[in-house]
């Protein structure tokens, strides 16, 4: 199953015979689940109406801050190092990326 977010408000049909139309609306995700919506997912693409989307579902994306683990006490839990590979220190098993610093800009004197 396929899923489309549409980028232009387009009027199109809401069954597979056709018979009814409906607005698909901006930003509205479509989930293709018969082959007439693919179809009429796929025209939108061609014209630019639609973009399909590469995700099964929004919660393959992580939308939230990485959260510390606390252990039995409440007190932040530490990184056992002798696992490489996960991070006990944040739930979930994962730390988050760390912030990239800003160059300072440095400014040349004029010279008279």
């Amino acid at each position: 199953m396929a899923s489309f977010k549409i980028v232009v408000p387009k009027v199109g049909s809401s069954n597979k015979l056709g018979t009814d139309a409906r607005l698909y609306v901006l930003d509205e995700i479509v989930d293709a689940k018969e082959d007439w919506q693919a179809n009429l997912m796929q025209t939108f693409v061609a014209n630019n109406w639609a973009v399909e989307t590469k995700m099964d579902s929004i919660s393959d994306v992580e939308t939230s801050e990485p959260v510390r683990a606390r252990d039995d006490k409440g007190h932040y839990a530490a990184d056992d190092a002798s696992t490489p590979d996960a991070n006990e220190a944040y739930e979930g098993g994962v730390k988050p990326k760390a912030a990239k610093k800003r160059a300072k800009k440095t400014t040349k004197k004029k010279s008279d």
